[in-house]
């Protein structure tokens, strides 16, 4: 069976997390012809933390960060909340708390596929 290939448009989005010297989080969003976006922290969905995205633990600020990350990748906000759970504590609590990182687009879908056909919905 051949790997499905994602269209052009759900491929193009990187994310990426960076600490400051003051310690804040931010995450960007790249995206091919245009400039670096940070990422909305969606707390209209659900707010799980308030101050701010963070990574590297299992809390409020990761969690928010996963739900974030979700919505914009996925374009579903009702998908990105039923799935962050699993996302947080499998990707975003466990990226190197004061190192940069990044996730393509692609990669956040496929951890959502993995999620989901080990959580099915009831």
């Amino acid at each position: 069976m051949a790997a499905k290939s994602l269209s052009p448009e759900l491929t193009s989005k990187v994310y990426k997390g960076i600490r400051g010297a003051d310690g804040v989080a931010h995450v960007y969003v790249s995206e091919a012809g245009r400039p670096d976006r940070l990422l909305a922290p969606r707390t209209d969905l659900f707010m799980l933390f308030s101050t701010g995205l963070d990574w590297g633990y299992y809390g409020n600020g990761p969690a928010q960060c996963a739900l974030a990350i979700l919505a914009d990748a996925l374009g579903d906000d009702l998908r990105a909340v039923r799935v962050h759970n699993g996302f947080h504590a499998s990707m975003i609590a466990n990226l190197p708390r004061h190192l940069a990182w990044q996730l393509t687009q692609e990669q956040v879908i496929e951890i959502v596929k993995d999620i989901e056909s080990n959580f099915p919905e009831r």
